[in-house]
């Protein structure tokens, strides 16, 4: 392949790429430095400002003392709970004890009169008694648990409803809060976009395009970095919907672009030789070639034992002829023949830029 750059020009365009790309870097930093001071943007709502503190103070005090109640009875009733087990543990081990003693005891015909079996069976009756005794206590306590908690849902229910309308409300105020974000931003950043398209559109080929692709960076990273992630989304309908008119609108261009770019490159095919030739850039024309392409319509061309042909097959666009002054077989873009160093230009090849 055929690299028509020189040395220092090649340097030189990279240092211009090295500029464009601080003076983007600069403009990023002085940028996120004045979009996070600007006002507004950091006075987020809190839930405290839309609870209704008296109200809630109220009903907090109302509850205190039931909430303090139920506490004690749930305290009261573990404790009984544990009182129940042990009764029934040493019940149940009395029994068993009683009923072994008396299988291997040998009594008389009056075993029921037996004055040890009567104390142990008074024994048995009085741990009965007991696990009666505090079922009876814990049906009570669980009776009074009962009233307590029907006497603590009305404001407890008036609490939370309290609770719950605060949020909706602060909710509410939080989308509000993102949307005027969103708009300030906007409003810094969307003409900021714009300027550098328009700047980048018009001054693209001049020679201060490495300041206006910087620009252009910079606005592109203001868009995607600074103002989408802010994009508010209520219930995703925005967030989609921009999106979707973001990608109706690239499509459109996509569309206008390839249709301008085949109806530039059929008038270039129905154009005379000479002129077709003189139309296309002396670097483009290498390049292209280095490619194995065709500099005018840009379809692969065949290479046959490594030489390309003399027209493209495609257009029909002359890529190959003879120097008129050795005879010497060349690319027909080159302004001299590279034997004997004729110049090219009355054969229609295309100037090179100075």
């Amino acid at each position: 392949m055929v690299n028509s750059s020189r040395g220092p020009e090649r340097l030189v365009r990279a240092g211009q790429w090295l500029i464009a790309l601080l003076f983007a870097y600069f403009l990023i930093q002085v940028g996120a430095a004045l979009i996070a001071d600007l006002p507004l943007l950091s006075s987020q709502p809190q839930l405290e400002q839309y609870i209704d503190q008296p109200r809630i103070s109220a009903l907090q005090a109302e509850l205190e003392p039931l909430q303090s109640r139920q506490q004690a009875l749930q305290e009261q009733a573990d404790r009984l709970r544990e009182r129940q087990q042990q009764a029934s543990q040493a019940y149940a081990r009395e029994k068993a004890s009683f009923d072994n003693w008396r299988s291997t005891r040998s009594v008389t015909e009056q075993s029921e009169q037996n004055p040890e079996v009567i104390a142990r069976a008074r024994q048995l009756d009085g741990l009965l008694q007991q696990q009666q005794q505090l079922s009876g206590e814990q049906e009570q306590l669980e009776a009074q648990q009962r009233t307590l908690r029907a006497s603590l849902a009305p404001p407890q229910q008036q609490l939370e409803q309290l609770q719950a309308e605060a949020r909706a409300r602060w909710q509410r105020a939080l989308q509000r809060a993102e949307l005027r974000i969103f708009g300030i931003r906007l409003l810094f950043v969307g003409p900021l976009l714009g300027l550098a398209l328009w700047q980048f559109r018009r001054f693209r080929g001049s020679d201060q395009w490495p300041f206006v692709s910087g620009f252009l960076l910079f606005g592109l990273f203001a868009f995607f970095v600074e103002l989408v992630p802010y994009l508010p989304s209520f219930g995703a309908y925005i967030r989609y919907g921009v999106g979707a008119l973001l990608t109706f609108l690239a499509g459109r261009a996509l569309i206008r672009w390839l249709n301008a770019y085949l109806a530039r490159k059929q008038q270039e095919q129905v154009a005379p030789q000479q002129e077709r030739q003189r139309t296309i850039r002396y670097e483009k024309a290498l390049q292209a070639l280095g490619r194995n392409q065709c500099p005018s319509c840009e379809r692969n061309l065949p290479r046959r034992d490594g030489v390309l042909p003399n027209y493209c097959m495609h257009c029909g666009l002359q890529l190959q002829h003879d120097c008129s002054q050795c005879g010497f077989h060349h690319y027909a873009c080159f302004p001299y023949c590279p034997s004997c160093g004729h110049p090219a230009a009355a054969a229609g090849a295309p100037e090179q830029p100075a």
